[in-house]
Order: structure tokens, then C-alpha cells, then sequence
């Protein structure tokens, strides 16, 4: 039963079995509130992570320098977490999906925890053994989007892994359109890659 595993157990699961992780996640039947707060701890803790390594690790970033100003990335990353919520509802329901929004939140959110636990490994590995903490991200990239697909098919019940990724197109396509909007109103004129 849900209330039975810990967030140990239930990140395994995740791995061993998405689609099982996100029914027992779904079960836990989360108020739209907590998963709101939910998403806003994950970047707050995202942004302080993303901080953390360019203080610990300087150097060249990816992105462009305005992102190195905290309230900023905060704002990106908030408002792309936001319309990766949004995107992938309304594109699923357009598929034909049948989850709620909390639905969807919660497996989402879900996932970002997850992504913050890689992102703070991957930081002291890179403070320690660079190699691994490439090899770690890499992994991680390739069983998030695994897990998201699963994730996304059992929130909306499509009963269709397929589909599922058919709505991740989509979505993303939308949530790209919907960045370089964002990218515009804090004043960034061009980045190079799309928010993953």
C-alpha cells in the first residue's frame, strides 16, 4: 500500500516500475495546494543547487549569464515547471487522457524530487570524481524520460506508452513556444537550448 513505502522505497520503485510507482503516487489522492508547494520547494531547491555549483564550481555555463542571478533562474525555472504542468494536462486531455490535474501534478512533482536528488549527487561527484558525475547525469537523463513516459500514461490512463510520448511531443513543442515567451519578458533574447 501506498502509506507503507518510505521515499526510498518509492524512489526504486520508480525505477524498477514507473507505472507502478505513479499509481501508488495517484493513490495518495494530494490536494492541488500541496502539490503547488510541492513544485515551488523543488525550485527553490533546484535554484539553490544550480547556486551552489557555480559558487563550488566556476567556470563557462551553458546558459546565458543573466540565469547566474538567482531570483532570475528561479522565475525560468518556476515558470517552465509551470507550463510543463500545464502543458502536458491539456495536451493529454486533447489525446484523449482522463487525469486530473492533480493527477498529473503529482507524478510531475514526483519527478522533479528525483531530479534534485540527481542534481546533488551529481554535485559532489563533480566535486570529487568528475567522470562519474557525467556518467551519473547521463543515466539519469535516459531514466527520467523512461519514467516520465510511464509517468504521463498512468496519469492520463491511456493504457498506451505511445500515445503517452505523443503527448510529450506535443507538450514540449508547446513548452517551447511558451519559454521563448517567457525568455522574452525577463529580457533574454536568445539561448541557444529549450528548458529539459
Amino acid at each position: 500500500m501506498t502509506h507503507t513505502l518510505s521515499l526510498k522505497d518509492l524512489a526504486i520503485l520508480s525505477i524498477k516500475d514507473p507505472a507502478l510507482a505513479a499509481r501508488e503516487l495517484i493513490a495518495l489522492k494530494l490536494d492541488r495546494g500541496t502539490l503547488w508547494t510541492g513544485l515551488f520547494l523543488m525550485v527553490v531547491l533546484n535554484t539553490l543547487l544550480h547556486s551552489l555549483t557555480n559558487i563550488l564550481v566556476p567556470g563557462p555555463s551553458p546558459l546565458p549569464g543573466v540565469f547566474d542571478v538567482p531570483a532570475i533562474y528561479l522565475m525560468f525555472v518556476g515558470g517552465g515547471l509551470v507550463l510543463i504542468v500545464l502543458m502536458v494536462f491539456w495536451t493529454g486531455r486533447t489525446f484523449g487522457g482522463t487525469g486530473q490535474m492533480e493527477d498529473v501534478m503529482v507524478v510531475l512533482v514526483w519527478l522533479q524530487f528525483l531530479r534534485v536528488i540527481v542534481q546533488a549527487a551529481a554535485l559532489l561527484l563533480l566535486l570529487t570524481i568528475p567522470v562519474l558525475s557525467m556518467l551519473l547525469v547521463l543515466a539519469a537523463g535516459f531514466i527520467g524520460l523512461w519514467m516520465l513516459v510511464h509517468f504521463v500514461n498512468e496519469a492520463h490512463g491511456f493504457g498506451s506508452l505511445g500515445k503517452s510520448a505523443g503527448v510529450l511531443v506535443a507538450a514540449f513543442v508547446g513548452m517551447v513556444v511558451g519559454v521563448s515567451i517567457l525568455l522574452s519578458l525577463i529580457g533574454v533574447s536568445a539561448v541557444g537550448a529549450g528548458y529539459v
